[in-house]
Parts: C-alpha cells; structure tokens; sequence
C-alpha cells in the first residue's frame, strides 16, 4: 500500500509559513501614533552609584529571547558606558558597573566615552563610540571596541578609527553603524569651522572593515532653513535601520529655543534623505511629567514590536530613559507595506507547495 509523504510535508510547510507571518515585522512608524509607555521611564539613575546623576544615549539589541541595553551614566562630571539586561524590554537589570570607560591619561579618550551604537557580527560585539582628551581630541573622535559577552569589552589598539577633518572638526559624536552585506555605514554627528551658520549636522561615511572610514563630502541631514521649524536648530543622534532595500533614521532636533524632540528621515541609499512630513514623531510630555523639557536620542529595535527607546528630562532633573511603541500594523510611507511582503511569502509557500505536489504526482 502506498502511503503518501506529501501530506505531512504540506502541513509542516503551511505551518513554516503561518510562523513567518507571524513573526514578520509589521511596524515601522515615523508618524505621531507613537505611544509612550505609561510607566515611563524604563532606566533611571541609581543612589551613590557610577550613574547616580543621569542615565541617557540607549542602545538597545534584540536577540530574539532577551534584550540587551548599554548606555551612557554619569557622576561628579565623569561619563561611562554601562549594561542593563531585560527579558521584556520594559524591567530593566543594570550590571553592577560599567563596562566601558575612558582611558588613562594621555591616551585618546581620557576625558570621557558616549555611545555610541552596538551590532553583533555573529561572534562578537562592536561598539562605535565618542572619545575625547584635552589636548588630541577636544571636539571628539570615534573609537571602536569589542566584546565576545556585551560586558567585557577591549578597546581597538589602533583607535581612534574616524578623526576629525575639515568637515567635522569642531564636533563629532553619537556615531550610529549599520552593517550591510559587504561594507559598513555610519552616521554622526558634527560640525564645521567652516560652516557659516556654525550648526550641528548628520554626517555619512562607509567602511569595508569598520575601522577605515570614508567620509562623504556633503552631510546627509541638516536642520531646515526655516528658522520657525522642530529642528532648525541642530539634528543629532541618529538611529538607522536598513530593511534590504531602504533606510530609516530617527533623529534628535532642536529648534531655536533647544527643545530637543525626535523625527525620522527615510533614504534609498543613506547618503541622501527625506524628512518625514509628519515630524516630529516624539515631543516633550506636558508640564510635570518626567521629559516634559525634551526627548531626544532615539535608538529603536524589532522586539515585541518597533520599539523607540529615548532620553527625557526635565528643567530640573538631568536625564532618564524611556520606551514608546508603535501600534502593531501600521507601516511608514517611505518603506514598502508589510503587506506586500507577506504576499510575496505567500507566493513563496504556494510555489514550494506546488513543487511538492508535482514531484509526488510523478512518484505516482
């Protein structure tokens, strides 16, 4: 008696393919229907400790089981970069200390140390992060360290790998960096002494190893011309993400009065961006609440959800970090529709299915 296999292949396919759609990220969002979590914020100083004056700058990886967090603390005017773990991305545990600081003195960055972004290549961590000294760098540049746990971390001994240059020399920090097939990206920002207006713009620059950098001539994001606009002050801190095909950036702008709010910018080869018309997509909370004076320095990662991890502070308090979401299912114009996707899953499941079908009907 003949027993048939393609049944069970068929199940177990359909059943590859429900997981898929479920697990499809459906949420990219630039426009206002971000909605901040109600028991904001998520990361706070910690009495007496390395972080006791404010936590701020979260850079966040979701690893498919837990979410792993490094920030910048500081205390009695020094600034480090610590580590918190969480199973939710809302409880956080901080690590008992932190676990990048600045170097002795003499060295690039012995003033201080800001994230900054973090990747995992496969097998290991790399972090991008600013670095000063009083004499070498005082505007800034960008160094790289490695880690095999997220915690234990060895600086690059050829560091600094991006210093300043003609177009970035009088600032550079909060390098993001994606990394694409073959090469890597990078945006920071920075500023010019021969910049007329003398502001802080997004710069771009490309790597084949991440450590020799090219930088573009021109910057990727500036603030806008229009003197009354969210960011006409500065544009910093960018968070990108790359989707296969387009980018995403979330970025932090201040206006004439230095409000600091966050906006989003999409492009199709991230040298060249467009703002979002419904900037910005996260401002202050109203009078009394915890970032009522500003938020800023957006990092976002695919976890249960697009999540937008922030700073926000107060006119009286110095900086904490806080979650907003975006509602499951909706989409950014910019970026092709998670629905599009899905069909072409689904094209792709009935395909194999078919495949299948004709191979056991020839076995017959």
């Amino acid at each position: 008696m003949h027993v048939s296999i393609f049944r069970p292949r068929l199940v177990l396919l359909l059943a590859l393919c429900i997981s898929v759609m479920m697990w499809f990220p459906s949420a990219y969002g630039d426009s206002g229907q971000w909605v901040k979590y109600s028991g904001n914020p998520v990361l706070t100083p910690t009495s007496n400790a390395w972080d006791s004056v404010f936590v701020t700058s979260p850079r966040v990886i979701f690893d498919g089981t837990s979410y792993r967090m490094w920030y910048v603390g500081g205390h009695a005017g020094a600034t480090d970069i610590g580590y918190a773990n969480s199973t939710d991305g809302v409880t956080w545990h901080k690590y008992s200390t932190f676990v990048l600081s600045p170097g002795p003195n003499g060295t690039w960055d012995s003033a201080r140390v800001w994230l900054g972004s973090v990747i995992w290549n496969g097998s290991l961590f790399f972090m991008w992060y600013q670095g000063s000294s009083p004499v070498a760098y005082p505007n800034g540049a960008i160094g790289l360290a490695t880690s095999v746990d997220g915690v234990s971390w060895v600086k690059y001994a050829g560091n600094p790998v991006l210093t300043p240059s003609s177009v970035d020399q009088k600032y550079i920090a909060t390098p993001f960096v994606v990394r694409l097939i073959s090469t890597y990206s990078m945006w920071y920002a920075a500023r010019s002494a021969f910049d007329p207006n003398s502001v802080i713009r997004i710069l771009y620059a490309t790597s084949a190893d991440g450590i020799r950098w090219s930088k573009w001539p021109s910057p990727a994001l500036s603030p806008s011309l229009n003197m009354s606009v969210w960011d006409s002050g500065a544009v910093f801190s960018p968070s990108v993400i790359y989707d296969g095909s387009n980018f995403g950036m979330w970025y932090s702008g201040m206006n004439q009065s230095l409000i600091a709010q966050i906006g989003y910018a999409s492009s199709p080869d991230g040298a060249t961006w467009t703002k979002s018309a419904d900037n910005p997509i996260l401002s202050p909370g109203p009078p009394g609440t915890w970032d009522s004076a500003g938020v800023q320095q957006a990092a976002t990662t695919v976890g249960n959800g697009l999540m937008l991890y922030y700073d926000g502070f107060t006119n009286t308090t110095t900086g904490a970090i806080g979650l907003a979401r975006s509602p499951p299912g909706f989409t950014i114009a910019e970026f092709p529709s998670p629905l599009i996707s899905l069909f072409l899953v689904l094209i792709t499941c009935a395909a194999i299915c078919s495949t299948l079908y004709k191979r056991e009907r020839m076995r017959k």
